[in-house]
């Protein structure tokens, strides 16, 4: 007898634009004793403050307890960096964190999403019991058994029980560890919805053309004057010959 994980149940989910309903999120969550919450949203931030923001958030993650899952940098057409983290934080703080994270950078908009598995958990310790219940008959009949094929036909059934068992005590502990964490994914986006028109625009894309040159000018020295110098060395030494 096999048993799959039941399929989530999803719950509320909100949208919101600007910080004002930051204090109503707690209520948009399912009140459930099992809660997995997830929250994914994104922030613009100036080029100046890209990678400070970057760093006061994954020092926000650190002070809650939390850890970072994954983290991925990309450069779009304009050369304007986006990162986007995954960051869970222990459930009990959470609301507190996306309120912390936008003290740092407002959200442009962020969805809410509660998952609500409290009835899967208590079907899983109803079915627990039910199987320990048995188990504990099964092996009051084993005692009793006189015969050996007898003890045999109940030590069989007996380990297909205490299968079952591992599988939903597996699955009740697959929930717990999903609730005692919540995640939030934000994506920080450099400079994001600056017009081609606008002048911010080519005074970024300006800065970002000057370094390059400035870089590639100093590699460029690097390697070329050292060589200049052996071409140079090389012909006073043919020439002295």
């Amino acid at each position: 007898m096999t048993m799959g994980v039941p399929e989530p149940y999803f719950g509320v989910s909100e949208d919101m634009a600007t910080s004002d309903v930051a204090f109503s999120r707690e209520s948009s969550f399912s009140q459930g004793d099992y809660i997995i919450k997830t929250a994914y949203a994104s922030t613009d931030v100036s080029s100046s403050n890209f990678e400070n923001t970057i760093n006061e958030v994954e020092l926000l993650v650190k002070n809650f307890k939390g850890n970072i899952s994954n983290t991925y940098l990309s450069t779009n057409y304009q050369g304007l960096k986006s990162y986007n983290l995954t960051m869970n934080i222990p459930a009990e703080d959470f609301e507190n964190f996306l309120t912390a994270v936008e003290d740092i950078s407002k959200f442009t908009n962020i969805n809410l999403n509660a998952n609500d598995v409290t009835k899967y958990v208590l079907d899983i310790d109803s079915r627990l019991k039910s199987l320990n219940e048995e188990k504990k008959a099964l092996e009051e009949i084993k005692e009793e058994a006189v015969s050996t094929s007898d003890k045999l036909q109940v030590q069989s059934q007996l380990r297909y029980i205490n299968q079952d068992i591992q599988v939903l005590e597996g699955q009740k502990e697959y929930y717990e560890n999903s609730v005692s964490y919540s995640s939030l994914t934000l994506d920080i986006r450099e400079g994001s919805g600056v017009s081609l028109f606008s002048w911010n625009y080519y005074v970024q894309r300006a800065l970002n053309w000057i370094e390059s040159i400035i870089g590639f000018v100093v590699s460029f020295g690097i390697i070329a004057v050292p060589l200049f110098l052996l071409v140079l060395g090389f012909r006073k030494f043919r020439s002295k010959d």
